[in-house]
């Protein structure tokens, strides 16, 4: 059965785009309207009640931000359709909310659908679009991220992060006072967004949190012990940067 979607996009062409790509591809999907402002958006979503919505992000009397916030519950499956900064792209991504750069890439756009496919229920789409406003409204405040596993999708302190460590093309995050999480994607992805909250690189498969660091020992080549008991290894050329680090803390 095909997800009946709307296409919200202040471009004809590109909702003609869209349209060509899905028929293209042959994808499960079902075009039943188009928008191409905020206010056309949010009546004819309230209308048609669509499964999916292609979500242009800058429209001529709002963005797709503000079209979400007319909503108190997010009832459809969302991808968002963009050409901002890298800042809305980090947002997107650590909000496990799915995304497309323009000009649309086909082989992409059939990932992307296949992705919001996957997803079971509306309570986890509201999580991550929750989680997605908070990143963009209030950047410098929010301390949350969403780790999407193949079971869950699970929001999470930044603060309780002790450490990350990167496992082939998985990313294993271990939390204080909770169990591991096991997410689809590699250590790089997390690096900007996780150094801008003051993580350490160790190691090319190990960021932690200097919160958690209990002691630098200096035996059996360096490293690091955090306070969960964890030991964690220290690349060669990241010994001087993490000598520079210890002492640039208060120390006796």
């Amino acid at each position: 059965m095909k997800l009946r979607a709307v296409i919200v996009d202040d471009e004809d062409k590109a909702r003609k785009s869209i349209i060509n790509l899905i028929s293209l591809l042959n994808i499960e999907v079902e075009v039943i309207a188009q928008a191409n402002s905020v206010k056309d958006a949010y009546q004819t979503i309230l209308e048609t009640k669509p499964e999916l919505v292609f979500l242009d992000m800058q429209m001529p009397d709002g963005t797709g931000f503000s079209l979400l916030r007319k909503f108190t519950s997010i009832n459809f499956k969302i991808i968002f359709i963009t050409a901002f900064d890298e800042y809305a792209i980090e947002a997107f991504r650590f909000s496990a909310v799915d995304y497309l750069l323009k000009p649309i890439n086909p082989d992409l756009l059939k990932k992307a659908i296949n992705r919001v496919i996957e997803i079971k229920t509306t309570e986890d789409v509201n999580k991550s679009i929750q989680t997605l406003l908070q990143n963009v409204s209030a950047p410098l405040k929010n301390n949350k991220l969403v780790l999407k596993t193949s079971d869950s999708i699970n929001i999470i302190n930044i603060t309780d992060i002790i450490r990350c460590e990167s496992d082939k093309g998985y990313t294993e995050f271990h939390l204080h006072g909770k169990p591991k999480i096991l997410v689809s994607h590699v250590l790089k992805d997390f690096e900007t967004l996780l150094y801008s909250k003051g993580f350490l690189r160790t190691h090319q498969s190990h960021i932690i949190n200097p919160d958690y660091l209990e002691s630098y020992i200096k035996r059996d080549g360096g490293y690091l012990l955090m306070t969960d008991g964890s030991t964690v290894p220290i690349a060669i050329r990241k010994r001087a940067f993490i000598m520079e680090y210890l002492n640039k803390m208060n120390s006796f």
